[in-house]
């Protein structure tokens, strides 16, 4: 018997199938995806078994795999075809995406499950986008399909885009189904974790739940993959291999016949999701479900645009906050700083300010520097009469429940010097009039602006999302930015001409520098129409390359 096995060393020398074979005590427990210790160069390696030759009889030359590990294959022949693709499509060695699968910690040796691990599915399952509505939580809607597919038999992967914003999510799913949950997030013990992940490959759980990573859990029988906050930009993995869980999301999917969901109140400007935006781009078969702009501005809040003062809160945003205290409800204040700049106020000093304006008010920070992090110190804030937050402080929910929302600096959230600023500007706005949408009496939003004409402040004017998608797309298209080209990001120790000039080779694509910086010494950017075409060549120039190459493709920040 032989088999085929990628060792575990993300090297491109090494980025091809190794023959061994498998002495007669370890044949019944070699399989496709098992992890295995292979000689190499007077080493043992771990590798990975990527086929089986059962009827093949070993040669002379042929070393024998050294031994077995794990309890059992993380992977089957569907998610070997999926972590193939993105391998080329993220331009990296295949053993990248294979470490991916395998549990930091392999445990005791065990035997193979009966089963094996689950085929790809027959029947591609759909890709639905659920469009929420301003503050609506999406929890009832994923318990009702986590439900209906664990009766069915089958497994649901929800990822979050990172641990502190989705732990109210992870943790009531794991309370509501705790025999079938697998939390495998960074925040939870590593040998914990690698435990749910070998429950998850032995079958004994069909829920996991977690970050970016949770996407590469063991094979199951899935019938659905869900992202939470689709939008929220770090589901870009910032480090090598630099694959995005949008991706990987609809690679399993694809691969295993699974549906795929996505959720946000504000999706990411995917031409996709918005077919009656005229995008110049080719719309692929998503189903879009969920609000419209009626339903959004049927509970849109009372919203107003007002200057920023020479100092402390604009007088209108004061009048309502004193206004919320007689009736006895509660005001949020969202901050783009964590300290006072020369744009305004942090913290503290809005702190000392509203002591003297708002008399008597129990006024709390809940930002990340604030309280550190004691999930019981945020809580406890978010009940205040005034709460002052920040992005990140907001993360955590359950969400404060207040009738009166002002942001100050908006002007800050627009002006970040990356492309996807409006877009980020948006979603943190946007979840920010949901905490006071579909009040009654009607809730209020204060946007403290130098100037209103951004069309991301006219749509929050609007209550409409779908405006503010239809104009940033065309700033987009006049600018050559994404989605429109790729970006491609490379990192390299060194920039030869001959380098340089095969990289400028390639079809429909422009080069811009090299210019020293980055972790190894040079960065290159890539802009591209594309990006399909390049792949192939691309990963031909870096694996070839005298020296080393890191490879970004779809750059976060741009």
């Amino acid at each position: 018997m032989l088999v085929g096995v990628i060792v575990d060393l993300s090297v491109w020398g090494l980025n091809k199938q190794l023959t061994y074979s498998v002495p007669p005590d370890l044949v019944e427990r070699v399989r496709v995806g098992s992890i295995v210790r292979v000689p190499l160069r007077n080493r043992r390696i771990r590798g990975w078994v990527v086929s089986v030759d059962p009827a093949a009889e070993p040669a002379e030359g042929i070393s024998p795999i050294a031994a077995v590990s794990g309890r059992g294959p993380v992977f089957d022949e569907a998610l070997l075809q999926m972590s193939r693709v993105l391998a080329r499509r993220y331009v990296c060695p295949l053993s990248s995406f294979l470490s991916l699968f395998t549990p930091m910690r392999l445990g005791r040796r065990g035997v193979l499950w009966p089963q094996g691990p689950a085929s790809a599915g027959e029947d591609p399952g759909g890709r639905v986008l659920w469009r929420l509505k301003p503050g609506e939580d999406p929890l009832p809607r994923y318990a009702g399909l986590v439900a209906a597919e664990l009766s069915a038999g089958r497994g649901v992967i929800l990822a979050v885009p990172e641990v502190r914003e989705g732990s109210r999510i992870l943790g009531e799913l794991a309370q509501r189904f705790p025999a079938d949950a697998a939390v495998v997030h960074s925040g939870i013990d590593p040998a914990d974790r690698s435990k749910a992940l070998w429950e998850v490959a032995a079958g004994k759980r069909r829920l996991v739940l977690g970050g970016r990573a949770a996407l590469f859990a063991p094979a199951l029988d899935l019938g659905t993959v869900v992202l939470h906050q689709e939008h929220d930009p770090s589901f870009k993995e910032q480090q090598s291999p630099y694959y995005d869980a949008r991706v990987v999301a609809e690679a399993r999917a694809a691969v295993t016949g699974a549906g795929l969901v996505a959720a946000s109140a504000t999706p990411s400007l995917n031409p996709s999701f918005w077919p009656d935006v005229d995008s110049g781009l080719p719309v692929a078969a998503w189903q879009v479900e969920g609000t419209d702009r009626r339903d959004e501005r049927a509970g849109w809040p009372a919203t107003e645009v007002v200057q920023p003062p020479n100092r402390g809160l604009p007088q209108r945003a004061i009048a309502c906050i004193l206004d919320a205290r007689k009736r006895g409800e509660r005001s949020i204040i969202l901050l783009p700083r964590v300290q006072a700049t020369a744009s305004g106020p942090g913290p503290e000093e809005l702190i000392a300010f509203l002591a003297r304006v708002v008399p008597g008010a129990r006024v709390a920070r809940a930002d990340r520097p604030g309280l550190g992090n004691d999930p019981g110190a945020l809580r406890e804030a978010l009940t205040a009469d005034v709460v002052i937050a920040t992005e990140a402080g907001l993360a955590d929910v359950p969400r404060p429940a207040v009738s009166v929302a002002i942001a100050l600096g908006v002007d800050g959230y627009f002006s970040k010097p990356k492309g996807r600023a409006a877009e980020d500007a948006m979603a943190a706005l946007w979840s920010l009039a949901g905490l006071v949408a579909g009040r009654r009496p009607k809730g209020r939003l204060i946007l403290e602006v130098h100037t209103g004409d951004h069309h991301g402040i006219e749509a929050l004017v609007r209550g409409d999302y779908r405006f503010f998608v239809r104009k940033e797309l065309e700033v987009r298209q006049e600018s050559d930015a994404p989605p429109y080209r790729s970006m491609i990001r490379l990192q390299t120790a060194g920039a030869p001409p001959e380098f340089v000039e095969q990289l400028r080779s390639l079809p429909a694509t422009r080069v811009l520098g090299p210019v020293a910086g980055g972790n190894l010494g040079y960065e290159i950017l890539l802009k591209t129409s594309a990006l399909e075409t390049i792949l192939d060549p691309l990963g031909t120039i870096v694996s070839t390359a005298p020296q080393r190459v890191l490879v970004e493709v779809d750059l976060k920040d741009w």
